[in-house]
């Protein structure tokens, strides 16, 4: 990294407001960094007299889904707005972003059959550098069902390993949640503690090894997409980050009979309305398949 670009760093982390959540200041770090590393590759060290069309490339080099794209978007923009602002750019991000399009479509939730996921499991070396580490973050997503800010946020204490359970309040909804720590997992979990982890006071489980601390969103997803890229699993349309993983849990729940309030309990909802939702039921339509109760007509 060069010192333009710790400046341009800094100055950037500066001026992130008041009370905003160090998990949010965090991505839009993380993605105003690896904007930077593009530019450094082209030998692209000032925001001066830069040619926006860098901007437009960079985004359309990114292999993801229109909605991460548009929250690039309004980062970047934020980022040209500031830069502007301490004359370090010549334009500003309303310049280079005058309409930013999201597609609502795109939040729609996708899922992978057990095959698919499985796919993607194999692709994970252990005997590699950090193949623990991701396999843990992994099999956490899709056998327990947690989001990503409570894997990455999983700490000590929130883990019963007597009992083989996780219980944790979620961060999203500060709601308590608690799901089973199959023996796999668990096992494989006790192997990362105790040899790959990387020392540290941190209470985090998973802890990267530069900062010492946490690991970000963003992370994660980049490690997983990975995977998904080593796969046959094709795609196409479909999401697939860890929210894609804990969605096909639920779908494997439901499939297999799985009681509705089981599966929002482990899902942490606060309640049975959210889970039919989340999981896209359509109601009317089982109205439809049901039978239809007798009546008496005396």
């Amino acid at each position: 990294m060069n010192v333009k670009t710790s400046e341009y760093l800094e100055i950037f982390r500066r001026s992130q407001r008041k009370g905003l959540s160090p998990k949010t200041v965090n991505r839009k770090m993380y993605e105003v960094s690896k904007f930077f590393e593009y530019l450094n590759k082209r030998d692209i060290q000032s925001l001066e007299n830069l040619d926006i069309q860098q901007v437009y490339d960079y985004l359309n080099s990114l292999d993801c889904a229109s909605q991460t794209i548009s929250c690039l978007q309004f980062t970047l923009r934020e980022l040209f707005d500031v830069m502007y602002k301490h004359d370090l750019s010549d334009v500003d991000g309303r310049h280079i972003f005058p309409v930013i399009f999201t597609n609502k479509r795109d939040r729609i939730l996708s899922y992978y059959s057990t095959d698919e996921i499985k796919d993607v499991i194999s692709q994970i070396d252990i005997n590699l550098e950090n193949g623990v580490r991701d396999k843990c973050m992994i099999l956490l997503a899709a056998q327990t069902g947690l989001r990503s800010g409570d894997i990455l946020g999983l700490t000590f204490k929130e883990i019963f390993w007597d009992k083989s359970v996780i219980s944790k309040i979620q961060s999203k909804t500060g709601i308590r949640v608690s799901v089973p720590l199959p023996e796999n997992l668990k096992y494989l979990l006790i192997d990362y503690i105790k040899n790959h982890r990387p020392h540290s006071d941190e209470d985090y489980i998973f802890i990267c090894q530069e900062s010492k601390t946490r690991y970000s969103d963003a992370e994660l997803y980049s490690i997983l997409r990975k995977y998904f890229k080593k796969s046959t699993v094709i795609v196409g349309n479909r999401k697939h980050g860890p929210h894609a993983l804990r969605h096909s849990l639920a779908a494997r729940l439901l499939d297999n009979n799985t009681p509705m309030p089981v599966i929002t309990g482990i899902l942490g909802h606060k309640n049975i309305n959210t889970t039919a939702k989340y999981l896209s039921i359509d109601i009317e339509g089982l109205r439809r398949a049901s039978l239809e109760v007798p009546t008496d007509e005396n």
